[in-house]
């Protein structure tokens, strides 16, 4: 009497096991993204920016978008799964003087007094009242270089 195994041959669970392997393995398989990763270099006054923060946020009518990254040593970067889709983005850059005394900040009449905080280096055009926009596109390495001239360090 000729006995069947009971468990597929060798070659063919190592055929079966390489299939499923291709398909988890090939891009393209699992859920498509159309963020991007945004990076970039942040230079103040001539000198990589020590620490900071930036922030990006959907400019039009669009679906508002926004993301950000913690600058270090003048580097940025929003990692694709937290990155940008496509489109025109706001840029606000922010970098407060740790070093110099706290600034108490004013308020209207009646309203509650704010906490003082420490002086900004980036001036205000390109953070509480920027501007600057850039473009975040499928066709591009979305690598983007800001050249500030602001107040330096204390």
């Amino acid at each position: 009497m000729n006995k069947r195994p009971r468990f597929p041959s060798f070659a063919l669970r190592l055929v079966l096991a390489a299939t499923a392997l291709f398909f988890v393995a090939v891009p393209g398989c699992g859920p498509r993204s159309d963020r991007l990763e945004v990076s970039g270099t942040v230079n103040l006054n001539g000198v990589p920016l020590d620490e900071g923060a930036i922030r990006l946020t959907s400019t039009g009518s669009e679906k508002l978008f926004a993301s950000g990254a913690m600058v270090q040593n003048g580097e940025f970067k929003v990692p694709q799964e937290k990155g940008l889709p496509p489109g025109t983005y706001l840029v606000e850059i922010s970098a407060p003087d740790t070093k110099a005394p706290l600034a108490v900040q004013k308020t209207a009449p009646g309203e509650p007094a704010l906490p003082p905080t420490a002086p900004e280096r980036i001036p205000a055009e390109y953070n509480s009242q920027s501007k600057h926009t850039v473009e975040v596109s499928a066709d591009s390495d979305n690598h983007f270089v800001f050249n500030i001239q602001g107040r330096p360090a204390s």
